[in-house]
């Protein structure tokens, strides 16, 4: 069986919560996280309603991964480790 190249919704919410570990602005997490503007306005206000991510406004509006997003991005790369062994 082929293994899809498509990224899953909990790696795309992990891969742009890794970007955050430093306070990243809107324009940077585009780029960085391989979106489009649309979806990453989807992801971000998904993440932020989560609490695993905060809106930072000074010295300028940039985004930063909290706490409980950090302890998310460790159970996700739990997860894929284990999910080829089980596959």
């Amino acid at each position: 069986m082929a293994y899809s190249s498509r990224r899953d919704t909990l790696e795309i919410l992990s891969d742009l919560l890794e970007n955050m570990q430093e306070p990243r602005r809107l324009t940077q997490l585009l780029y960085r996280s391989n979106l489009s503007y649309s979806q990453l306005r989807k992801y971000l206000t998904m993440v932020i309603d989560m609490g695993l991510t905060k809106q930072e406004k000074k010295p300028h509006a940039s985004y930063l991964v909290t706490d409980e997003g950090k302890l998310f991005i460790e159970m996700i790369k739990k997860r894929t480790v284990i999910k080829p062994l089980v596959s």
